[in-house]
């Protein structure tokens, strides 16, 4: 999708990343910081330091502002106590302003771990008067992790979510536990003339239980049902959080379900770690009911949010401009590796923001599933303002005459679509590798590169990352070189694959059919190389045509 804003540019000559910017008055932001070639662009990086989870998303609608929180220890590029939470602001969903350390756990022994914001417009907490804008009365609700205890405490803002006061009577939860955290908080209404009331999604981690609270007030909280042992369990249960999502209006040409559907549905998250089918870090999703009380699902399914290696611990965004959307961010990296990623002086990057709708999707030609769906959100307006853009079209790939893009002044961060077809061919066994594959290679070194492509007898895409002089892909084991994504064709009827991806340095994010089947993924190239070529190959002549592949470079 596009936002109506605009972006704002870096002077010529300056190297940056992300676009920063200062408030009025404001010296608290990060400026002035020279990126390394190989940063993110349109991802998300802390300044130095390391970052994991997303915490605490909300929207300013006085400021017109988005705020992401995260985990954050500015010592190191490794996880480690004091933990703090992070903090960016953006205009746009795309270009961020790193404000460092916002809010933290008050000792050197203790982290701040994950939780969430809320916005009490109402002053059910007390904590603010009429001098704070009722649009900004920002309350976070946090776990303090300090020695054996995890429990919730809540902090709240009198400047618009920059600073934060502890409450002195903090936890406001507490049930004796070692593993009780991620508070996603979020204000139900009430139904048949009852008041409504604060609902939390927490996670009892090794139990495998979210369990579900309610409060008039932030500060006191009953609990209401217990959701567990659910789905893929892992080795334990985090980052919970209950979601009302709506359909999507748009009738789906994968789908074969003709059924009529409500405008939207309750979705529960659950991130598992370690103990993912990919090994690490994964989130899964289960759409049901909710009554104010207990989450019901529709099913006994275990969905999985994204198929890559690296998207962990979704949270989505209280509120957005547009009450009825449902954004969220994720991590993108994996506990398995993320310590080690070779990245200096950050490390780990944000996942893309994704607007979240449900959509009927047919896994076979006889059935039919009801999916999340994900659409990236980007400033598209101001990415392509004269960015380059290469088109291929009606194009049967031969084994003698692949075709080859050469990109211009390549930036490292692109977008590219490609929808093609299956001919068929005798020429192809059941017992060959019949792929279509798209290789993306370094402009410095092409001996690196990523190779995206399709194998029909598989019948599933792949990702091969392996191809790359870092000691890191080649020495841990956990890095997965090869990773594989089974997606049906986005058309029974026309036969027709479809697949949208964006690459930004050292990220690939890949939307197959419209984004029902999504997959992320970190790689590594050396310093200063970065994707240059592009060249499409197949090892059976006309098998397969290209309907259309284009690529843009991103102004960046």
């Amino acid at each position: 999708m596009k936002l109506a804003y605009s972006l704002l540019l870096p002077l010529a000559g300056v190297s940056a990343s992300v676009i920063n910017y200062k408030r009025d008055g404001d010296s608290k932001a990060i400026t002035n910081t020279t990126f390394s070639l190989n940063r993110p662009s349109v991802h998300f990086t802390p300044s130095h330091g390391w970052m994991n989870d997303p915490n605490g998303l909300w929207y300013d609608a006085k400021e017109e502002d988005w705020h992401l929180y995260y985990q954050y220890n500015p010592a190191a590029t490794i996880w480690g106590t004091p933990l703090y939470w992070g903090h960016a602001v953006s205009k746009d969903l795309t270009s961020w302003t790193d404000y460092g350390a916002s809010l933290g756990p008050g000792s050197d022994d203790a982290g701040a771990f994950s939780g969430s914001m809320v916005i009490d417009y109402n002053n059910t907490s007390g904590f603010f008067n009429s001098s704070v804008d009722p649009r900004q009365r920002a309350v976070a609700v946090w776990t303090l992790s300090k020695g054996p205890s995890q429990a919730q405490h809540i902090s709240y803002s009198l400047d618009g979510g920059y600073t934060f006061q502890h409450y002195s009577d903090n936890a406001v939860l507490d049930i004796n536990s070692s593993n009780f955290r991620d508070p996603k908080v979020f204000w139900h209404e009430g139904e048949n003339g009852e008041d409504g009331r604060w609902i939390m999604a927490v996670a009892e981690s090794q139990v495998f239980s979210v369990l579900f609270y309610s409060s008039p007030n932030l500060k006191n909280w009953t609990l209401e049902s217990n959701f567990t042992h659910h789905g893929w369990t892992g080795t334990q249960y985090e980052c919970p959080g209950l979601v009302k999502v709506p359909y999507d209006s748009v009738a789906d040409s994968s789908s074969n379900s003709s059924d009529s559907k409500p405008d939207s549905a309750w979705v529960l998250f659950v991130s598992i770690n370690p103990g993912g089918p990919l090994g690490g870090s994964v989130t899964q999703y289960f759409v049901g009911d909710f009554n104010g009380t207990h989450f019901t699902p529709i099913d006994d399914q275990t969905r999985f949010l994204d198929m890559g290696k690296d998207y962990y611990a979704l949270q989505t965004f209280f509120n957005t401009p547009n009450e009825k959307d449902v954004y969220g961010i994720a991590w993108a990296s994996n506990w398995q590796y993320a310590q080690q990623a070779p990245t200096d002086p950050w490390r780990s990057s944000m996942s893309l923001v994704r607007q979240f709708t449900l959509k009927d999707f047919s896994t076979n030609p006889n059935s039919a599933d009801v999916v999340l769906n994900s659409q990236p959100v980007l400033n598209y307006d101001a990415l392509r303002k004269n960015g380059t853009t290469y088109s291929i079209t009606n194009y049967t790939v031969t084994s003698e005459n692949g075709k080859k893009i050469k990109l211009d002044n390549p930036s490292g961060s692109l977008e590219f679509h490609l929808e093609y077809v299956f001919n068929g061919s005798p020429d192809i066994k059941s017992n060959v590798f019949a792929d279509l594959s798209l290789y993306f290679k370094g402009n410095n070194d092409d001996n690196e590169y990523l190779r995206l492509g399709y194998e029909t007898n598989g019948g599933a895409f792949f990702l091969d990352r392996g191809h790359t002089k870092i000691p890191f892909v080649k020495e841990n084991l956990f890095f997965n070189h090869q990773l594989a994504v089974t997606n049906p064709v986005s058309n029974y009827t026309t036969n027709v694959f479809d697949v949208y991806g964006v690459i930004d340095k050292n990220i690939i994010e890949l939307y197959f059919d419209n984004g029902n089947v999504v997959s992320t993924n970190t790689f590594f190239f050396s310093t200063n190389n970065v994707i240059g070529e592009i060249d499409i190959k197949s090892p059976y002549d006309k098998a397969y045509t290209i309907n259309s592949f284009n690529v843009t470079q991103f102004n960046v």
